[in-house]
């Protein structure tokens, strides 16, 4: 004979239909965490070569602190150390690349992430033994300490605040791009440049042609093509 009270019978009713609902709603959860939105938070433009934005990217990160582990012309990565008050440690990794973009190579694109990585101290101490010998070895409290961080969570910070922060920071270490005057004086130049190469290389093809030709003439008349003079002595003549 079942003694549960009405009230304990509709609390278990309760509780198991709370149970399925919680159920139900966690099957609607996105299966992926990753999105792929092409909202632009990780990168920004800059009217600058690839090279020139990583630089700006390595000064921007040493103004605030952060120790450089590798600075190229295309990358840059970076690290800073965080220590909390409970105990608690945060390590936060930058991570950016520059893309030169356009035919021109006067533009490119910045791709930054950050990843933050919380650890905690971990106490290992260990006690030292004393020999007795009455009463063989016994541990006593006092001893020594090794202290280790463990790594407790890992995550990809994803607030644009952080990124526009970073990215403003980047434009005061910008070189000021060229004028539209400069852009286009040092355009005349590069194309003045390879007009004189085409020229120069017209110039050694025509040459090439021309002695070919005289060679062949020579040969024909019965010269020596490399002699470049005209028909020689035949068999038997006195030169």
């Amino acid at each position: 004979m079942s003694t549960a009270t009405p009230y304990v019978r509709g609390a278990v009713l309760a509780s198991a239909c709370a149970a399925l609902l919680l159920a139900g709603c966690a099957s609607d959860k996105p299966k992926y965490a990753e999105t792929f939105s092409d909202k632009g938070t990780y990168t920004r433009d800059y009217p600058v070569p690839g090279k020139d934005a990583c630089e700006a990217a390595r000064r921007a990160l040493l103004s605030q602190g952060y120790t450089i582990q590798k600075a190229k012309d295309d990358g840059v990565d970076a690290i800073k150390n965080f220590q909390g008050q409970d105990q608690t440690h945060t390590q936060l990794s930058m991570h950016v690349v520059c893309a030169t973009d356009g035919r021109d190579g006067r533009h490119s694109t910045a791709f930054v992430n950050a990843v933050q990585d919380h650890y905690i101290i971990k106490k290992n101490s260990t006690s030292a033994g004393v020999g007795l010998s009455v009463l063989g070895s016994v541990s006593m409290p006092f001893g020594s300490s090794d202290d280790s961080l463990s790594k407790i969570a890992s995550e990809t910070i994803d607030a644009p605040d952080f990124y526009d922060n970073f990215f403003g920071l980047m434009t005061r270490y910008m070189p000021a791009p060229e004028s539209g005057a400069a852009a286009k004086d040092q355009a005349a130049k590069d194309q003045a440049a390879k007009d004189q190469a085409a020229k120069d290389q017209a110039a050694k093809d025509q040459a090439a042609k021309d002695q070919a030709a005289k060679d062949q003439a020579n040969h024909a008349a019965g010269g020596d093509p490399s002699s470049g003079d005209g028909a020689q002595p035949g068999a038997g003549e006195t030169p």
